[in-house]
């Protein structure tokens, strides 16, 4: 996706890892429901010029571009919606305040703010009305969804070994509470979570490496790993206790963390609706 005069503009630096970049789809009235997007796109001789809002930007304080998607006809709904290149900064672009998040603290998130933004024409990314598919192609991919499975992957497996750490260590009735088998049921239950939903991202993995289509299984690696992060993150909490509840100890940033995993990037529930669309259509019923 991208011409070749934006790929020689706006990958370099992005493409080793020098820049950041950001990613402005969902608004302030409009997450899931992308058609009801209200931020707008006109063209203005050689320029495009947008107004509106974006929400929930991760990463928007460090980024040094952004991907926004505006509507260029608000009665077109979904068919409407275009994407667009905008450097930072830009004349009209600002961005809010830091949000003050349960989780993932270490990036910034905030909304993009967008006012007579004037952009070139040459800054349209892919085709009047096609910044739909282009978003929900982005979102199904390996680089998103599955993406996030791995980050959720790593949230789990983090909450397990201090589980197992802090069971192996702490002394109670004479010896470790790991010989307990209330315990080591949950370790039992936190590492078949945690394993089945590693065995599922890797299959979403080599499915889309070779080449197939990978939705349905991008989808499932999410949604199973999203539910697993938290699923292991709490049974950590619980295992430490009290110890589980204090800044002292991670397990209560692992649970933090854990919980956007089942949020962005197509929340739960988006998933399962996206899981079952693929597995009706493969019977040859229509969903829609």
């Amino acid at each position: 996706m991208g011409t070749k005069e934006q790929k020689d503009k706006f990958l370099t630096g992005f493409a080793d890892g020098t820049y950041v970049g950001c990613f402005g789809l969902s608004e302030p009235g409009a997450g899931s429901d992308v058609g009801a997007m209200l931020t707008t796109a006109k063209l203005e001789g050689d320029h495009w010029v947008l107004n509106g809002t974006k929400a929930w930007v991760t990463s928007s304080h460090e980024s040094k571009a952004a991907i926004v998607f505006a509507t260029v006809d608000k009665s077109k709904k979904h068919k409407g919606i275009t994407a667009f290149l905008i450097p930072i900064p830009t004349e009209g672009f600002s961005l809010g305040k830091k949000e003050d998040k349960l989780g993932i603290r270490a990036s910034s998130t905030s909304n993009l703010i967008l006012e007579d933004v004037r952009i070139p024409k040459e800054n349209l990314l892919g085709e009047v009305g096609g910044g739909f598919k282009l978003a929900m192609k982005m979102l199904a991919q390996v680089r998103v969804r599955i993406g996030i499975s791995s980050q959720a992957l790593g949230i789990a497996q983090a909450a397990l070994d201090c589980a197992v750490d802090y069971a192996s260590k702490r002394i109670a009735f004479g010896g470790p509470i790991i010989k307990f088998q209330s315990v080591q049921s949950r370790i039992a239950d936190m590492a078949l979570r945690l394993e089945s939903a590693r065995l599922l991202t890797w299959r979403a993995a080599v499915i889309r490496d070779t080449g197939e289509r990978s939705t349905k299984y991008s989808s499932m690696a999410k949604l199973a790993a999203s539910e697993a992060a938290t699923f292991v993150s709490h049974n950590c909490i619980q295992i430490l206790g009290g110890m589980g509840y204090v800044t002292e100890m991670p397990a209560e940033r692992h649970y933090r963390d854990a919980r956007i995993t089942e949020i962005y990037a197509g929340a739960t529930d988006v998933q399962k609706l996206v899981i079952a669309d693929h597995i009706a259509k493969e019977y040859g019923i229509s969903t829609r």
